[in-house]
């Protein structure tokens, strides 16, 4: 699973590959890390 701080998110200069990021985090398939090293949308994938 691909990791991403919520500061570096913020400060993509790309706004497609802010997209990709977001969908990806969305699906389950990255995880957005907080500045508190809390990790949000850690789904386990099976199968």
């Amino acid at each position: 699973m691909r990791e991403i701080t919520q500061e570096v998110l913020d400060h993509i200069p790309d706004p497609i590959a802010k997209l990709v990021w977001e969908k990806q985090i969305d699906d389950g398939k990255a995880r957005l890390i907080t500045s508190h090293n809390e990790g949000t949308k850690c789904n386990a994938q099976t199968g």
